[in-house]
């Protein structure tokens, strides 16, 4: 594969502390980090407005938990950039936003019933104020960035939301589509998931005056390796809090699906059969008994092998670039996040 540019929680110090063998100095080190992210939970909050119709589908997905994977790398660069994370904070807090946005809009646009094991907000409220919620992040993510008074941050930032949209409009395009593209699917993820985290790297970059073009490729490629091992996880995985078979239950090919059709003609008669009963939503009643089918296939190995090799190649593009940054005890630290969080999405 060629390299193509283009409110309270578990916290992610704590899982760091998990993952990795650490010297007391290092957890002294994560420690300050993990304090500064908790932090920001408070502004993100700060955020939600003062209309309960509103914020409350935010603060329901917000307290549910979750990494603060982008805050966290945000803050990791910051130190490793020798930039004051203050200088930071205000982009940090709009990537979680705009981030909860896609999650509130995107429980919505795919039927989800459960997001982080608890039930989603267009649930426990109702579809039409959780979207009014998400716009609501969407607008404060961009207002605060205007208030930097950089409008290279503030483009840049509205052409991601942008491709978020687009890349949710191409998923759309693919849907029931049982011979799928590789290209086309990887475009979706690049869009949908890597433009998020190439927006966090470029902008703490930028904001520092150094490497900004580095961690855009750094961001882009571990979005994909993200995404791909999301998709393993989807096929493969233990329970995630959102189900296994949620893509074939949409009618969606991930891209395990969509080598093992290229892999195995089986396997594109028995999603043919499947994706015909689908209902007037798009769903099909049965994901588990035909993942299980597909599973079966002795091209399923090969196909997921396949999927991990791409995931692994996206993660070291990752490393590559942000090994262009000085040696310091914090890029080390942003190497290992990089390396735990992919880990474990295995």
């Amino acid at each position: 594969m060629s390299e193509k540019e283009g409110i309270p929680a578990p916290s992610a110090g704590a899982e760091l502390d998990k993952k990795l063998k650490l010297t007391l100095e290092t957890k002294r080190l994560i420690g300050s980090v993990e304090k500064e992210v908790e932090s920001l939970d408070w502004e993100v909050t700060d955020r939600f407005g003062t209309t309960p119709r509103i914020a409350e589908p935010a603060r329901h997905l917000l307290s549910a938990g979750g990494k603060r994977v982008r805050p966290l790398l945000i803050c990791l660069l910051s130190r490793a950039l020798e930039v004051p994370f203050e200088k930071l904070a205000p982009c940090a807090v709009a990537a979680e936003l705009v981030h909860t946005a896609t999650l509130l809009h995107d429980d919505i646009l795919d039927g989800a019933t459960t997001r982080r094991g608890r039930i989603t907000a267009h649930l426990k409220y109702d579809a039409h104020t959780t979207i009014l919620s998400g716009d609501s992040l969407l607008a404060k993510a961009i207002s605060d960035m205007a208030e930097l008074g950089d409008t290279e941050i503030l483009k840049r930032l509205a052409q991601t939301v942008r491709e978020l949209v687009e890349g949710e409009c191409l998923q759309a395009d693919l849907m029931g589509q049982v011979h799928g593209d590789i290209d086309a699917v990887l475009e979706v993820a690049r869009r949908k998931t890597a433009s998020l985290f190439a927006w966090a790297g470029w902008v703490s970059g930028h904001r520092a005056g150094r490497h900004a073009e580095d961690l855009f490729r750094f961001g882009t490629h571990l979005g994909l390796a993200f995404q791909i091992l999301d998709d393993i996880l989807d096929w493969d995985g233990k329970d995630t809090g959102k189900g296994r078979f949620t893509d074939l239950h949409e009618t969606k090919l991930n891209l395990v699906g969509v080598k093992l059709v290229q892999l195995s003609k089986p396997a594109a008669e028995l999603l043919h059969a499947g994706f015909a009963g689908k209902d007037k939503h798009g769903y099909i009643a049965n994901p588990q008994e035909l993942g299980l089918a597909l599973q079966a296939l002795p091209e399923y190995s090969a196909a997921l092998a396949w999927a991990r090799k791409e995931a692994a190649d996206h993660s070291a593009f990752a490393l590559s670039h942000l090994g262009r940054l000085p040696a310091s005890i914090w890029r080390d630290l942003t190497v290992q996040l990089t390396q735990s969080l992919l880990e474990r999405m295995k």
